[in-house]
């Protein structure tokens, strides 16, 4: 599959099958995120990998959006290795998770297996649930599976604004 087609056949996944992931297959995932660019490639990445009953069930007490999935990624960085914009202070820590994510995202799909990007969590609760450091930050949660058989996109998956709304063209002349 080429990257366009990847890019314009992928959907939000919401209802798994019970398949299991193949182990080769779920670290190719991990491998897509671990080369993923950084700011000034410092990789300041975290990825755990929630697995099992009682951790998935877990995940699924604290938010309703892990789905039937039966691996959830969990993304977040060790914000103090990210770099820092010397001119606007900002850190590039959710930046970096977010193409962390967005690598393992595509690599899945491309894989056969769905996957949905979630922020809507209790950050201190799953934190907490699964003793994560203090000094890591948790961005989202990737819930990973093969798609239900009956799977479908969202309503609004295919709304889409146009390019003249989404890009401005600077041009001097």
């Amino acid at each position: 599959m080429n990257i366009n087609q990847l890019i314009h056949e992928r959907y939000s996944v919401r209802d798994f099958s019970d398949r299991v992931i193949e182990q080769e297959k779920l670290n190719q995932i991990l491998e897509a995120g671990r080369l993923a660019p950084t700011a000034k490639n410092l990789q300041p990445q975290r990825v755990y990998v929630l697995t099992g009953e009682t951790v998935i069930k877990t995940i699924r007490q604290i938010t309703p959006s892990a789905y039937n999935a039966p691996i959830v990624l969990m993304i977040g960085t060790k914000t103090s290795e990210a770099w820092v914009n010397p001119y606007s202070h900002h850190s590039s820590a959710e930046m970096d998770a977010s193409i962390v994510t967005t690598q393992m995202m595509l690599a899945a799909w491309e894989l056969g297996i769905g996957s949905v990007w979630v922020c809507w969590f209790d950050v201190e609760k799953v934190k907490k649930a699964f003793s994560i450091p203090q000094d890591i930050d948790i961005f989202c949660l990737l819930p990973i599976g093969y798609p239900a058989i009956d799977c479908v996109t969202s309503r609004n998956h295919l709304n889409r604004k146009s390019l003249s709304e989404m890009v401005s063209i600077i041009d001097n002349q």
